[in-house]
């Protein structure tokens, strides 16, 4: 070889996209986990949650984006788990020559398809998660879905509702599509409930008489705020013991502007709570009696599940999984949602409904709900003892992370015949 070959060869190497170099364990099931971005956010921590869960004796794990590596990116790194971003030059470049010297036995998807066309190209077959009832979708995004199918060799959704709407509007198979629910890691929540609070009602501006319902979503109007501002117009026409405390990050800013807008308008603001973002979920939950989401659209609320531990009654729409916990108003109530059933839902309703204030047709039903439970506190509060049961019995993180399990070696050994 002549130098002025090796410059060339080498000048080749330099103008390819760098990529942190894995080593994969040959003797595991390599699994390759895909996401938008490894950041912050719930679908990254669950994400993050389930890799560190797997059972490493048995799975090496690649977790892949094309987005930021950050905050939980290295939370993973440093639980010995391998993260690759991906470069934004070449990106598709760089991604196949990972998957060739990874070889993957499966892939797994997490709201983000960069890598589809590579996984078909190479025979590796594909597992994607529907995390949410996707109704907000375009119509564009709906066909890409839909498209996408052909790519996908196992679906894996987070609740009943958001299985019927994939099937019913983005072109899944009903065979494809197995329901797995979202599960809490149990430990976690033990040990905050073992830390004393720090949070006071006093520091909020409640009384100790006050029936405080706690709403622990993102500030997103898709969680129904205008439905609760509806709500509490009405209830603070004949009485001012119950309150709503609304806890989360803003999605948008302008629309959090509006709505706190509007609860000044109203005379709401002592009675419509919204602190932002209180990191630690157990002191919001020591604080409240019980908890409310009204949304018009859900996947698996971890918030529910998060309720649930904490042994909290709950008012609920019927979107997302809300009636496969609640069960003949065991441990809440469940009230309709506003436009009917979850497969006529479109993102042009959902809008209407969400970004502009309103009468809601539901707002009776949850008027009473909240002063039923108001009213009847002591009971509800022992009904609320059996949320915390199923949690352990049925959706411990944990096992449900074996149920992830035994997909992957069913999607496998398909793949292999």
């Amino acid at each position: 070889m002549t130098v002025l070959d090796s410059v060339k060869r080498l000048l080749t190497r330099m103008a390819q996209p760098a990529i942190r170099q894995p080593v994969r364990d040959s003797n595991k099931l390599g699994l390759l986990i895909e996401l938008a971005s490894f950041d912050k956010g719930g679908l990254e921590k669950v994400v993050l949650d389930s890799a560190i869960a797997f059972n490493r004796d048995r799975y090496d794990v690649t977790i892949v984006t094309a987005g930021k590596v950050g905050h939980l990116g290295t939370v993973a790194r440093d639980a010995g788990l391998r993260v690759i971003g991906l470069p934004e030059r070449d990106t598709l470049t760089a991604y196949k020559r990972l998957l060739e010297e990874t070889r993957p036995d499966l892939t797994m998807s997490h709201f983000s398809y960069t890598g589809y066309p590579l996984f078909a190209k190479l025979g590796i077959p594909n597992i994607t998660f529907i995390h949410n009832v996707y109704a907000f979708f375009s119509r564009d995004q709906a066909r890409a879905f839909a498209g996408n199918d052909k790519y996908v060799s196992r679906y894996i959704s987070v609740s009943k509702n958001a299985t019927r709407f994939a099937v019913a509007n983005l072109g899944v198979a009903e065979n494809k599509v197995v329901t797995v629910p979202n599960g809490l890691i149990i430990s976690e929540h033990e040990a905050r409930e073992e830390v004393p609070g720090k949070l006071q009602r006093s520091d909020l501006g409640l009384s100790e008489s006050d029936y405080v319902f706690a709403n622990v979503a993102s500030y997103n109007l898709h969680k129904g705020h205008y439905v609760m501002v509806d709500a509490m117009k009405r209830i603070l026409a004949t009485r001012s013991d119950i309150k709503i405390l609304c806890v989360g990050n803003p999605v948008f800013q302008p629309h959090v502007d509006a709505l706190k807008q509007l609860i000044r308008k109203e005379g709401l603001e002592h009675h419509i709570l919204m602190p932002g973002y209180i990191a630690n979920v157990a002191d919001v939950h020591r604080v409240a009696d019980a908890f409310l989401l009204p949304s018009f659209i859900e996947g698996w609320s971890i918030a529910m599940n998060e309720a649930m531990f904490y042994k909290k009654p709950m008012v609920l729409t019927d979107t997302g999984a809300s009636a496969e916990v609640i069960e003949n108003n065991d441990i809440g109530i469940l009230i309709p949602n506003e436009y009917g059933d979850t497969v006529e839902l479109d993102s042009a309703k959902l809008d209407e409904l969400a970004y502009a204030p309103r009468a809601y047709r539901i707002t009776s039903e949850l008027v009473k709900a909240m002063e039923t439970m108001a009213d009847n506190r002591e009971e509800w509060a022992q009904r609320a003892e059996r949320a915390r049961e199923k949690i352990y019995q049925l959706y411990d993180f944990g096992h449900i992370v074996r149920r992830y399990e035994a997909i992957i070696e069913e999607v496998v050994r398909e793949q292999r015949r």
